[in-house]
Formats: C-alpha cells, structure tokens, sequence
C-alpha cells in the first residue's frame, strides 16, 4: 500500500461499500490522495477474524434492512433491496481483478457498474453470464470476463486482499485505511474528512 493515500478494501456483496465507493474517490481528489482499491470478501474476513455475521440474528437483520435503504437515501443514491443477502461476490470481484490487470488505471467504471447492478438493479452477481453481460454493457470484453472469474492467478490475488485486510485488523467492508487508522463503515466517511481536514459534505435532501 501507498505510505501517503488511502486503501479502500471494498466487495460487491456489501451494500455499505456500494454507499462509501464514490464518497471515498471524492475523498482522495479533495485531498490530493491517491486511493488503492483493494477488492476482498467480507464473509471471508469475517471467517477468519471470528467475527460473527452482522445479520446472523432477526433483530439485526431487521434493522440493517431498514438502515441500508435509509443509508441509500442518505447518500442520495438509487436502492433496491437485492435477494440473497447476503452473499458471495468472489466471481464477480475476480473478474474485476482480471480486468484491472489489463490496463494502467483501474478500471473504476466497471465498479460502478457492477454496485448498480445488484443495488439499483437487482440483478444477481452469482451468475456468471450475469457477469457477463454487465461487463459486456460497459465495454470489456465477455470472453476475457468469463476467464477471469475462474482464473488462478485472480484467485490468488483475491486471497491475497483478503490476507492483508486480516493482518491489518480489518474488521469488515467497507474500510478506508490510512496509515495505520482505520475507518469501517460508509458512516465513518465524514470522520476520514474531519481527519484528512477536508470541508463535510451535506447529505441528499430528504424525501
């Protein structure tokens, strides 16, 4: 990671890190920093952590419903409540990976484009032809896409976030990392501002 900037440990399964991911891009330009993107599984952390699944009882889960879509209006950002939650995104953040391989810059628009298609779509990221054509529709390639959702290489470099994120003491997604401060959650966003002394931001007006 870089000694100056930020780390953003983020993964397709999280609604929170689909609320934080352009907060935190705007963070970085408004600061000057560069921001690293660090693709990992959250049930994955959380395994090896001991950490139980924040929605494993009723009562969270009930609420965690409720507060992702007030999040979302919050963030004035498009909702809908996908099903199966949770779940694992592994296919479609190595896919990502693949891609991000390829090319100098990573390939941010492809990031959008899968949190819009399972948190203002629906759509489920389980399905590699679902990958597909989501990659396809942003303009890579489906072939190379379906390659890298079984390619050994992107596994390993998945297991490889995952591992840092861990000995980092991550404690979920998403999570900012600077320096050796760590910032969980999308609403510990305006907290890395205040840090960073960058000007708040005012949330979307309430309907």
């Amino acid at each position: 990671m870089a000694a100056r900037g930020l780390s953003f440990f983020f993964d397709f399964a999280s609604p929170y890190a689909y609320l934080a991911f352009d907060e935190v891009l705007r963070i970085g330009a408004e600061a000057g920093l560069p921001v690293t993107l660090r693709p990992a599984m959250v049930w994955a952390i959380l395994k090896a952590q001991g950490i139980p699944p924040p929605m494993e009882t009723e009562t969270r889960r009930r609420y965690m419903l409720a507060d992702m879509e007030r999040s979302a209006a919050f963030f004035g950002l498009p909702y809908r409540q996908p099903d199966p939650l949770p779940m694992s995104a592994h296919l479609a953040l190595r896919m990502w990976i693949g891609f991000a391989g390829e090319q100098p810059d990573p390939p941010v628009d492809l990031i959008r484009a899968l949190f819009r298609a399972r948190f203002a779509q629906g759509l489920d990221l389980r399905d590699p032809a679902v990958l597909a054509t989501i990659a396809l529709d942003a303009g890579y390639d489906p072939d190379s896409a379906a390659r890298f959702m079984e390619d050994a290489g992107c596994r390993d470099q998945l297991r490889q976030h995952i591992d840092d994120a861990v000995a980092l003491g991550v404690p979920g997604v998403p999570c900012v990392v600077l320096g050796q401060e760590l910032f969980f959650g999308a609403d510990r966003l305006p907290q890395l501002r205040w840090r960073l002394g960058l000007a708040q931001r005012e949330p979307a007006a309430a309907s």
